[in-house]
């Protein structure tokens, strides 16, 4: 079976959008967590573990479709901005989740509410989601400037047609 570059697309796409689902409960479990009194500790510790699988599978699909359009025809755009910017942008997302989110993560399974430690870890913890909904925000909307829109303003072709 032969790759086809538009199916690879629409994977691509398809896991562009499941990855920015965890954006929808992650900074309200995080929240939660932050004001929790003991009982719900372990049901949101689990639902903000839960959604970071979902964010990292989705997060791969996305990786490896987008290797994969790129082996089969798009090479070239690596060193175009939308490209350089997303990878930067992936590359903080990372960061914050290694030094904030996982430390932070493995302290709370530990700690219980009102203990010493808590209430830093879980303010560590929510800042950590808050960057990587950010990060994935950021990485979306440089995507949809650089679709297949008229203005394509990461290309620099705004004016193109209007001086050619």
């Amino acid at each position: 079976m032969m790759l086809n570059y538009d199916f690879i697309k629409v994977v691509h796409v398809l896991a562009a959008v499941a990855a920015t689902g965890p954006l929808l409960f992650s900074p309200w479990l995080s929240a939660r967590l932050k004001r929790c009194q003991g009982g719900n500790k372990t049901l949101l510790l689990n639902g903000l573990s839960a959604a970071d699988t979902y964010y990292n599978i989705a997060g791969w699909v996305l990786m490896l479709s987008g290797i994969v359009m790129f082996w089969l025809q798009d090479w070239h755009r690596v060193f175009q901005l939308w490209f350089i910017l997303s990878v930067l942008v992936f590359i903080i997302d990372s960061l914050a989740e290694k030094r904030l989110r996982d430390p932070a993560n493995k302290a709370l399974t530990t700690l219980q509410p009102g203990e010493p430690g808590w209430d830093e870890n879980t303010a560590r913890l929510h800042n950590a989601v808050i960057t990587q909904m950010v990060c994935t925000l950021l990485i979306l909307v440089i995507m949809l400037l650089h679709s297949q829109l008229q203005i394509n303003l990461l290309a620099f072709n705004l004016f193109a047609r209007s001086l050619g």
